[in-house]
């Protein structure tokens, strides 16, 4: 089943799209989301969301918040809250995130690393035991 773009993110419109036709080398930063469908090598980062379309060839390594990942991405990701893997998604390269999920048929060639945030790790609160005077 084919994924469009309501099935990536909640979002209508991209604030970068690149098209599946385009192909582009070189460096890409944005406030916004980007959305790339044809060719890219370079470097990708991203204060929002990065979506990897179904026919997209990426080789490049990738920073932003999330990153949906539908075609394929040769290089590292680091998503600083969550990286999906979709049904037709490949990634070949060392993957950081707070969370992540490969939907069956998505593939993760590389490593992975959990990152924790502050409000995941807990303090640990002392507890004091006091005895009783015996008489």
């Amino acid at each position: 089943m084919a994924k469009d773009r309501k099935d990536f993110a909640d979002f209508n419109q991209p604030d970068t799209l690149i098209g599946k036709e385009v192909v582009v080398e070189g460096s890409l930063s944005s406030e916004g989301d980007i959305q790339i469908n044809g060719r890219f090598t370079g470097s990708i980062e991203a204060v929002s969301d990065i979506i990897i379309g179904e026919h997209a060839e990426v080789k490049a390594n990738i920073s932003a918040a999330n990153v949906y990942v539908a075609g394929e991405v040769e290089g590292d990701i680091q998503a600083t809250k969550r990286l999906e893997i979709l049904e037709t998604g490949r990634v070949n390269g060392n993957v950081t995130s707070q969370a992540m999920s490969i939907e069956p048929g998505g593939i993760l060639k590389g490593s992975s690393t959990m990152q924790e945030t502050a409000e995941q790790a807990p303090t640990a609160q002392p507890t004091y035991e006091v005895e009783e005077e015996k008489e």
